[in-house]
């Protein structure tokens, strides 16, 4: 009898991502890291304070296209999660100027809360950031759910997020 290594592989692989599906806790997969951030604006932002509420981290740059095209669509789900609790946090990464960020924010209208993360510390906490944009949804209980390299599929991220403020 022959044994088929590439039968054996591929059925391998299957089941690893199955089992990775089926134990994979519902709640999230990591605590996000309990860090304080400071806005452009001055004001202290403690995401172990957060607790109780969802909200995205956004790493971008001013200088990244992914990330500027995202930004209305960022944006559009803010005014639409209004009064809800739900947050967005964007963090400009180390070789971004704050001018910049700031001159970002008037010409695009983001009311959302800005960081500049000089020293690319709380880049750091959230494991690295090598590739923007990179955006971590965190649920009410501080764990993150997902984690999305690149551009979101927005009417799924604000149904996610929608299910997450419904409890």
């Amino acid at each position: 009898m022959k044994l088929d290594l590439k039968g054996i592989a591929i059925l391998a692989f299957i089941a690893g991502i199955v089992a990775f599906f089926l134990l994979a806790p519902a709640g999230g997969i990591k605590a996000a890291p309990a860090i304080t951030l400071q806005t452009i604006d001055g004001q202290a932002i403690e995401l172990e304070k957060l607790k109780g509420k969802p909200y995205l981290m956004v790493f971008w740059a001013t200088d990244c296209p992914g990330c500027v095209k995202e930004i209305p669509h960022l944006v559009d789900l803010n005014q639409k999660l209004q009064g809800t609790g739900f947050r967005t946090i964007a963090v400009a990464l180390p070789h971004d100027k704050e001018a910049s960020i700031k001159a970002m924010r008037q010409l695009k209208g983001m009311q959302y809360d800005l960081v500049y993360d000089k020293t690319g510390e709380w880049s750091r906490a959230f494991g690295g950031i090598k590739v923007t944009p990179t955006s971590f949804l965190v649920n009410p209980d501080g764990k993150i759910t997902r984690m999305q390299l690149g551009n979101f599929d927005f009417d799924q991220l604000e149904q996610q997020i929608r299910s997450m403020l419904k409890g």
